[in-house]
């Protein structure tokens, strides 16, 4: 079933409501390096070794970004400070579908569409990068009240009261599509499954102790998922996905790790 398939009737009208004022476009190899090299010829700059290849992308980055954990819409002074960002030399941002329970998505997609309609940065100089796995906040309730009226998403991990996982591909369509709304973009330029292990965690917490069959269904899991990312390139709607999770350093036999050579 395609993506657009998946979606609810409301879902997919907002989508294309909203979709009409994005900004089109996505980070490309010429831009980004122009970028880099306008800071690293700066004199007034000490930016040399500032750059980096995103691994084997094509695109240059910052080698500090940005990080939209904790930044809203509420003060100002995150907007100044992404702002201040972009135009010294800091082009990669990381944000996730849960920070600031979707705000972090919606403050970046502000400053970087001002920044373009004013040609002080260009969107394709950019590299945005958002997660999706999380269930909380407003994804939360539209879970519960997908649950309670039978519609349930798959494959839901309920870790917690006021914390759920997922990372079935029904689920990463609709996340996806309200991602790029709030964004406000054609394009995401990096997607990545945000900490997967907390399948694992939860078996962990439970007390589930079969780890080869739950390993076997882990990675079923995100192959699965990496099929649906695999789609959306296609499309043209991301360019490039990967995992984000806090256990891939974690030794290989560890309940709850996520082994990046499986």
């Amino acid at each position: 079933m395609s993506a657009k398939g998946l979606r609810s009737r409301s879902e997919a009208a907002t989508s294309k409501s909203l979709q009409g004022q994005a900004l089109s476009g996505r980070a490309t190899a010429g831009a980004t390096g122009a970028y880099a090299v306008r800071f690293v010829n700066d004199p007034h700059r000490s930016l040399t070794h500032g750059y980096g290849p995103l691994g084997t992308t094509g695109l240059t980055t910052s080698r500090v970004g940005f990080g939209g954990y904790r930044i809203d819409l509420s003060d100002q002074t995150y907007r100044a400070a992404l702002t201040k960002a972009l135009l010294e030399g800091c082009n990669l941002i990381d944000t996730s579908t849960n920070y600031g329970d979707g705000e972090s998505e919606r403050l970046v997609g502000q400053v970087i569409a001002e920044l373009d309609r004013t040609k002080q940065v260009t969107r394709d100089s950019v590299v945005v990068v958002s997660k999706i796995g999380y269930v909380q906040g407003h994804n939360l309730k539209r879970a519960q009240a997908r649950e309670k009226a039978g519609r349930a998403y798959q494959e839901m991990v309920q870790y917690g009261e006021d914390i759920w996982h997922c990372l079935h591909p029904e689920f990463l369509a609709d996340q996806l599509d309200l991602s790029l709304d709030r964004l406000s973009l054609t394009t995401l330029d990096v997607c990545l499954l945000h900490n997967p292990e907390y399948f694992l965690s939860d078996a962990h917490h439970r007390h589930q102790s079969d780890l080869p069959a739950l390993r076997t269904e882990f990675y079923r899991r995100l192959q699965s998922a990496f099929v649906f990312f695999e789609q959306q390139v296609a499309r043209g709607r991301i360019q490039y996905y990967g995992v984000s999770s806090n256990t891939s350093t974690s030794p290989h036999d560890h309940p709850e790790a996520t082994s990046l050579s499986s």
